[in-house]
């Protein structure tokens, strides 16, 4: 038994009394619905969950399902964590289902469109993106997270340009936290503790 199966097996056997209430439930977003937004670009949802082989699994739903839309938009991972990480997929599933993973400073409070991001460095064979029915699916492998420091994590449907190494933002749809209050930040012990623990 590997240190992250050993881990996630302390944490489930620690129960949910020793998890720390941050939120209603830090493993999810339910995104509120935006009637002026066309379903595929409008998000539902985002939630968590841990794979059998140690990842760290986003799954992203939108109202409508995905048709051959236009070349530059994308749905958006975003992973604050140490930096800022963009993952994108097209939001055209004609597309390849590859996974792009962008990285910049990490900024808790600037517009996406303002931030400066970069290819990432530390992309490597873990990190998958694929299509599902309504949305798409991210995997993280565990042993990428720094347990120690904070983690959060949003999703969005934007309009993007890569050109080169770097990525620019130029307009955002939809944002899974759209409307909420400033969320509450978390360690990635305390996240992945909550995702361990038996859902209610």
């Amino acid at each position: 038994m590997n240190w992250i199966s050993l881990l996630i097996l302390l944490l489930l056997m620690a129960g949910p009394a020793s998890a720390m209430r941050i939120d209603a439930d830090p493993r999810s977003i339910i995104s509120f619905m935006d009637k002026s937004l066309s379903p595929d670009l409008d998000i539902l949802r985002v939630t968590t969950d841990i794979s059998p082989d140690n990842h760290l699994v986003f799954q992203v739903k939108t109202k409508g399902t995905w048709n051959s839309g236009e070349d530059d938009n994308f749905l958006l991972l975003q992973i604050l964590h140490e930096k800022t990480y963009a993952l994108l997929i097209p939001l055209n599933e004609e597309k390849e289902a590859r996974v792009l993973m962008y990285e910049g400073d990490l900024e808790f409070e600037s517009d996406l469109t303002s931030i400066t991001f970069g290819e990432s460095e530390t992309l490597h064979a873990g990190f998958v993106a694929k299509y599902i029915s309504r949305g798409a699916e991210f995997t993280v492998p565990l042993d990428w997270v720094n347990f120690g420091a904070e983690f959060s994590f949003d999703a969005y449907t934007v309009q993007a340009e890569i050109q080169g190494n770097a990525l620019k933002i130029g307009q955002v749809y939809d944002q899974a936290r759209k409307g909420r209050p400033e969320e509450k930040r978390i360690s990635a012990i305390t996240l992945l503790n909550n995702i361990c623990s038996p859902k209610k």
